[in-house]
């Protein structure tokens, strides 16, 4: 989490240093990242983080395995640790085991494990500093996933490229085993808002300028919100973006491995998909195949999700969250599960 200073926190598992407070030790409670910084942005993925500072320098820190700390090494840092090449950038992306960012000018970049062509650099081989995506496209949005990265041009056009997962997770209306090495054009007549894209492990979801959340990929547990006519959430995977069944008006989404969750206009959280840590935050353990509405009356400004567990900061800038309680990592001063959002323990 970023204070209203910039200056940021973490909590959960800390094995290999993602924490970035100098140690290996995990915490239960929210920590200072080391380095005196100071964050516009921050993310964090399996077990290392980024964020970009008020001057627009990028930072990474925890394991460095295949680069994606972008400092031009493979090792592993417990403090943030400057990303090499000396640009300007505007926000950064963790994905599995590669990380993407934007400069100011829309121009993407990204660097770590280049598997299946995630980098969008028009090859195959792994970058331990920051390499610009092909095809010269601005963009206002990038997301790095685990084995897909997509974004958004600012003329609202998206794309994506990496694993092609047999035409699923690129969105491009083919049937294709093949997977992309630079971006391709999402298929549709669908105009995005081009800071709204989001990817997860297998599908990715956005929100066009009409305020719809549409996503792709793979539909197991029902994560792409369409719905189920046989109730089982086991339905069909697309090729091509569709909208979430509900019509909700959307501000914001985020997708997960099994599930998404969004910010309707009017600040309500909705989420769906799978359930069985209580990750919906709807007070049970039901899957759920279109959005329901999340628990506790609250109205959030921001959501985002782990592996099973979720966290949002209120329209009040009290953070909550939910799911999956296991190594403290929803910051409540115990690993017990939350089937409904927990106010964060912090002083």
């Amino acid at each position: 989490m970023l204070k209203s200073n910039g200056a940021a926190y973490c909590w959960g598992d800390n094995s290999v240093g993602q924490l970035g407070n100098g140690s290996t030790e995990s915490s239960m409670v929210p920590v200072a990242v080391s380095g005196d910084l100071r964050f516009k942005s921050i993310s964090a993925d399996w077990d290392y983080t980024c964020g970009v500072t008020e001057d627009n320098d990028a930072y990474c820190w925890g394991r460095g395995r295949y680069g994606r700390l972008g400092n031009g090494s493979s090792e592993n840092s417990m403090i943030p640790t400057a990303v090499s090449g000396g640009l300007s950038f505007e926000s950064v992306n963790s994905g599995m085991a590669h990380t993407c960012g934007l400069t100011a000018d829309g121009d993407a970049f990204c660097w770590g494990l280049n598997e299946d062509g995630i980098l969008g650099n028009n090859s195959l081989e792994t970058s331990l500093v920051p390499a610009a995506v092909s095809g010269g496209h601005t963009f206002g949005s990038i997301n790095a996933g685990s084995a897909t990265t997509c974004g958004i041009a600012t003329n609202g056009n998206a794309y994506c490229w990496g694993a092609g997962d047999f035409g699923r997770l690129l969105g491009q209306g083919e049937y294709d085993r093949g997977n992309k090495i630079a971006p391709g054009l999402v298929a549709g007549e669908f105009n995005f808002k081009p800071d709204s894209i989001s990817v997860g492990l297998d599908h990715a979801c956005a929100i066009t300028t009409a305020d719809k959340a549409v996503c792709w990929g793979r539909g197991r547990y029902g994560k792409l919100g369409i719905g189920s006519g046989d109730g089982l959430g086991v339905i069909e995977n697309l090729m091509t973006p569709r909208e979430v069944k509900g019509n909700i008006s959307f501000a914001l989404i985020t997708t997960g491995i099994f599930q998404t969750c969004g910010i309707a206009s009017d600040g309500k959280a909705y989420c769906w998909g799978r359930n069985g840590s209580g990750q919906l935050g709807d007070g049970t353990t039901t899957m759920r195949v279109e959005p329901v509405n999340v628990s506790a009356n609250l109205r959030f400004t921001d959501i985002t999700i782990g592996k099973n567990h979720t966290c949002g900061i209120s329209s009040n800038d009290e953070i909550y969250c939910w799911g999956d309680g296991d190594e403290g990592k929803l910051g409540t001063r115990s690993s017990d599960d939350k089937l409904t959002p927990t106010k964060i323990a912090v002083n």
